[in-house]
């Protein structure tokens, strides 16, 4: 009998210390997690070192362009609290000083090029994300050209931006305008000379220029 209550008391302390040890193990952080205040705080940085490459003010929030380490990935932070992911490092696609703009309008947008310079691929491509409503984010086409001038021009007058890119074709440079669903609005005629193009050194073109593209 007596043995029986030993036995008893020794595997009920037995429970209790793995019980109390299984508890220690799970309110360690797992080694390589990071535990924050607020989980809720999006991610502005996921590969350190993290850089701000590009920035500007629309209205009155202050935008970001952070890049992660090696340009593995890219983030758009409007204000304090907003983050858009990038989908351009993913197309291999370089981001710069450069990369960023942004225009205020009916439709306010930012758009982000990065340059193709991988050995398969050269030109630009780019992506555009818009403010509806208070809420950023964006638009589903990537646009390509064969030079690095994209820029966000209100063409059709309607006061929201067009996506306007300098293309070269094999006898010289014409404009592309496109909206912001990705429609192809036409081009102008090819020029010889970049300096001949609507609007240069920023490119704008009338909507009547437009035409079938080359």
């Amino acid at each position: 009998m007596l043995l029986t209550v030993l036995l008893s008391l020794l595997v009920a302390a037995g429970a209790v210390g793995t019980s109390a040890y299984l508890r220690t193990r799970a309110d360690q952080p797992t080694p390589g997690s990071t535990t924050t205040s607020n989980p809720s705080a999006p991610a502005i940085c996921r590969q350190e070192p993290c850089q701000t490459i590009a920035a500007t003010t629309l209205a009155d929030s202050r935008i970001e362009l952070v890049v992660d380490a090696n340009g593995t990935g890219a983030r758009l932070k409007i204000g304090a609290d907003r983050v858009v992911e990038s989908r351009l490092p993913g197309r291999r696609a370089v981001l710069g000083p450069k990369s960023l703009s942004c225009v205020a309008s009916a439709l306010s947008a930012c758009l982000i090029k990065g340059s193709l310079a991988n050995g398969v691929d050269s030109g630009t491509i780019g992506e555009v994300i818009v403010s509806r409503s208070g809420k950023w984010s964006t638009t589903s086409p990537i646009y390509y050209t064969t030079t690095e001038h994209q820029s966000l021009v209100n063409v059709t007058g309607d006061g929201a931006p067009e996506l306007v890119a300098v293309q070269r074709g094999n006898s010289g440079y014409y404009l592309q305008a496109f909206s912001l669903d990705g429609s192809d609005l036409g081009c102008t005629p090819t020029v010889p000379k970049l300096d001949r193009l609507p609007g240069w050194p920023e490119p704008k073109p009338d909507q009547h220029q437009l035409k079938t593209c080359p």
